[in-house]
């Protein structure tokens, strides 16, 4: 009996181990390719710095498009009109209440649409998406971010992870932070950004106890500053919140904002994450996208007292992280993910067929 060959699946996705989007668009494919997918990488852009040499090899194999199914991962960027014709699926995520005002006409072009979470989906369907919708989350690399052992030490760290933008809420993180370490000499906060966001946005500490980091760094995941850190702040309004799964992973406490996607991973994973609801509403204006409705911001005062209750009952809150740190092996494992994305595009293709060899 002579091996199934399945067509292609084209997948159109930035390449990018500093980048959030462009970290999991790496173990998509090669998690496809795995699966027994025939996986034809065209990337919209590629650094190859860091990338692994299985990505490698499906860049050096991969050809310009031919035939069959694209997968399009990434924000609607004007690339996406290459593939407008194609059999196409949209693998995507917002931050806000409403998606920017063109994007329901183009994801309604496609034959579905995978994003990482509820509130993804319902602000889809809210915005006028009327084409099948899958969430299947995000995650992590279980060997990438293992749990960390982290020792015994003078003070307490407190770590943000992500750019320094409005939606991510950095300002609110240090007021909260100062708050609760109003004058204590040993506390640290550290704040991990990239791309030069920090210095772009006007980010400037005269506190000597804060440390800012702006640039990007081409390796395979940051584990190393989660364990320099005692418990980690995710306050951003974000689609899924990479890094509040990435720290839970190496066994920190997180005080997460739980509003817009990262209030999937607080419901789901209950009391393993101190959730800190909005205490209001901004009006979400994106440069390039106009306004998108609402977006949560955190409350100072609220998170302050979580800080201050992490600082006073360390044990509880170690004891918390190794729970969440096995929670989210368990349920958000990132190589379970490409395997459920050829399910869902073998669902949805306009004839449903195999797209694996085995």
């Amino acid at each position: 009996m002579s091996q199934y060959i399945p067509v292609p699946v084209n997948f159109v996705a930035h390449f990018l181990v500093a980048d959030g989007y462009g970290s999991l668009a790496e173990y998509a494919a090669v998690a496809m390719a795995k699966e027994g997918a025939r996986v034809n990488v065209i990337p919209i852009k590629v650094f190859p710095e860091g990338l692994s040499d299985s990505m490698r090899d499906l860049l050096m194999e991969s050809t310009p498009y031919a035939e069959g199914p694209v997968l399009f991962s990434a924000a609607l960027e004007p690339e996406l009109e290459l593939y407008a014709d194609t059999e196409h699926f949209i693998h995507t995520m917002w931050e806000s209440s409403r998606l920017p005002a063109d994007w329901p006409g183009k994801l309604n072009r496609s034959r579905a649409v995978v994003v990482p979470t509820r509130f993804v989906a319902d602000v889809c369907r809210a915005s006028g998406v009327s084409v099948p919708i899958e969430v299947i989350p995000e995650g992590v690399d279980p060997e990438v971010y293992s749990w960390v052992e982290r020792p015994e030490r003078e003070g307490m760290t407190t770590l943000v992870v992500g750019t320094v933008l409005p939606r991510k809420h950095v300002a609110q993180a240090i007021e909260a932070w100062h708050i609760a370490f109003d004058g204590d000499p040993a506390a640290r906060l550290i704040i991990k950004s990239r791309f030069n966001t920090a210095h772009a946005h006007g980010l400037t500490v005269t506190d000597p106890r804060i440390t800012v980091v702006d640039n990007e760094e081409m390796v395979r995941g940051i584990r190393h500053w989660y364990r320099q850190a005692d418990v980690l702040l995710a306050l951003g309004s974000e689609g899924f919140g990479l890094p509040l799964v990435e720290g839970m992973a190496t066994g920190l406490p997180v005080i997460a904002l739980s509003s817009e996607g990262q209030g999937d991973v607080c419901e789901d994973a209950g009391g393993l994450v101190l959730a800190v609801p909005p205490a209001s509403w901004e009006v979400a204006e994106e440069a390039g996208y106009g306004r998108c409705g609402v977006r949560g911001v955190p409350d100072v005062q609220a998170v302050a007292k979580r800080l201050s209750w992490v600082a006073r009952h360390r044990d509880e809150a170690t004891r918390m992280g190794v729970a969440a740190s096995k929670w989210v092996h368990r349920n958000r494992n990132l190589w379970a993910k490409g395997p459920l994305l050829l399910d869902f595009m073998e669902t949805h293709m306009r004839s449903p067929r195999k797209l694996r060899a085995r």
